[in-house]
């Protein structure tokens, strides 16, 4: 059920629709757009509940005089005096309590007044993002869900702007429902379970893609064609269940593109933990193991409508990694793509070993830039909780665009380092590398140094997404429980950026 968003030069209270949402700075100073009898209404609101105007808070009361909305939202924006990127922010995490508060009391249309014509573009993205992020549910195979998201779900959001900026208003607006489009596929890929979602499916999605692009094309590796490339790792991982394995690899080629910038998601579409079996408990959310395959999928269903001068790779080896009599084995020794020979110590490490051979490849592409996407490990968790990403990059500018992208969308990025006096703890006695750290700690850190060595001195990123993109409980307002669609947005910003500056 699609969100209708419209933009108007309306005045705030000549607007017809079920709530109206007026951001506020931390001084509570209200626009003299909006009537006086209810600007006195929110400032005794806001005295009486004691609302700060906090950054990314909200609060929802009902009006009767100076307002054709029966309802007012306030959404807290903070200081006047940060970023315009922190207050597009506030506005997404302040529209995702609005929506869900308006989804609540069955409200189905909202209006919300610009505060800064200035700032307009920013915050109609913040305000559309947040929108259509909250408002999204996965309602596939649970008809009570379908039911009360038909009854309950927001309909329509109308920004109010001036006339001078009215174009520009609604250009953000097409743009920030085109990039969502994008988040909400890679939503339903992860949340699907993996009795739905094998790694045939994926390869599905990527033609489907490619069959819709005129500057996409697609390239599928079946296992012999696997095994002729040399993806002998991946499919060392691969050989434990009956579903087929495939490398995908996604191509978006402008006429005028000089720059290759390959992305790699991993694609474990069900992870059992193999021979090293997880406990059933810790299996249940492993249908996400492909959530960093599915920002791929996502980025590429949406690219050309933003038509980045910058020609982009999207990698993927999907494959499940499952436990029977042909399954790889604990102390097995895997030859990579590169030629480096690995220890299994854990056959639940499986994902860094998928993702050797697909960074090896990227390399031999030909690759000037490789950021590789992973719900790769649960001490990245441990160490950053859930709604941020771990960063590691052996190029400092790609980790300072990177975090500026990430700046700009709200996704939270944290830098860690590459230490060499942790290298030792992934040597191997008897190979090249083990696939675990012999020593407990940072093994996130770890991971990072274990996947550095299949990419040569390319510039390289590597995001360790097994925080924010699943949810197994409501975390930030626009993050439901379930897939986030991490990334999407930021790989988005990024390749913008890119075009930007080579032009």
């Amino acid at each position: 059920m699609s969100l209708q968003v419209s933009a108007s030069t309306l005045k705030p209270a000549q607007v017809t629709a079920d709530v109206l949402i007026i951001p506020l700075y931390d001084d509570a100073a209200i626009s003299k757009s909006i009537p006086e009898v209810l600007r006195r209404r929110i400032g005794t609101n806001i005295r009486r509940l004691e609302f700060t105007c906090a950054w990314g808070t909200a609060m929802l009361f009902p009006v009767f005089k100076g307002s054709k909305a029966p309802f007012v939202a306030i959404i807290g924006l903070g200081k006047r005096d940060v970023a315009t990127t922190q207050h597009a922010e506030a506005l997404r995490r302040g529209l995702g309590s609005v929506v869900q508060e308006a989804r609540k009391h069955g409200l189905k249309s909202l209006s919300l007044a610009i505060p800064d014509p200035a700032s307009a573009v920013e915050f109609t993205r913040g305000a559309v993002e947040g929108t259509v992020l909250a408002n999204y549910r996965f309602a596939e195979y649970a008809q009570h869900i379908k039911q009360e998201h038909a009854a309950r779900a927001v309909k329509h959001l109308m920004i109010l702007t001036t006339r001078d900026v009215l174009q520009a208003v609604r250009d953000e607006i097409k743009a920030a429902l085109q990039v969502t489009a994008g988040v909400l596929l890679a939503r339903d890929l992860v949340n699907q379970p993996a009795s739905s979602l094998s790694p045939a499916t994926l390869v599905a999605q990527a033609q489907a893609i490619a069959n819709s692009g005129r500057n996409i094309s697609v390239r599928v590796f079946d296992r012999k064609e696997a095994e002729k490339e040399g993806f002998t790792a991946f499919l060392a991982v691969a050989r434990g269940s009956l579903e087929e394995p495939y490398v995908i690899h996604l191509t978006y080629r402008p006429p005028t593109a000089k720059r290759k910038i390959f992305i790699v998601g991993k694609g474990i579409t069900f992870d059992s933990g193999g021979l090293s079996l997880k406990p059933a408990e810790m299996m249940e959310g492993m249908k996400s193991d492909m959530a960093g395959a599915a920002t791929v999928l996502g980025l590429f269903s949406v690219i050309e409508k933003f038509k980045p001068d910058v020609e982009v790779h999207g990698i993927i080896a999907a494959c499940e990694n499952m436990p029977s009599g042909t399954a790889y084995r604990p102390g097995d020794i895997l030859h990579a793509k590169n030629g480096k020979t690995i220890e299994v110590l854990n056959t639940d490490a499986e994902g860094r070993i998928t993702l050797a051979d697909a960074l090896s490849y990227a390399v031999e592409q030909g690759a000037d830039v490789i950021i590789d996407l992973a719900t790769l490990t649960g001490a990245c968790m441990v160490a950053l909780g859930e709604t941020y990403a771990g960063l590691w990059s052996n190029d400092e500018a790609l980790q300072h665009e990177l975090e500026a992208s990430a700046g700009v969308t709200g996704e939270n990025l944290c830098a860690l380092p590459l230490p060499p006096e942790y290298k030792p703890f992934i040597q191997s006695k008897v190979a090249d590398l083990c696939n675990i750290a012999t020593n407990r700690y940072g093994g996130a850190i770890t991971a990072a140094l274990f996947l550095q060595e299949f990419v040569n001195d390319t510039p390289w990123a590597h995001l360790d997404i097994a925080g924010p993109s699943f949810m197994e409980r409501p975390c930030l307002s626009y993050y439901p429980a379930g897939a986030t669609g991490y990334g999407v947005r930021l790989l988005m910003e990024y390749l913008q950026q890119q075009s930007a500056e080579q032009v």
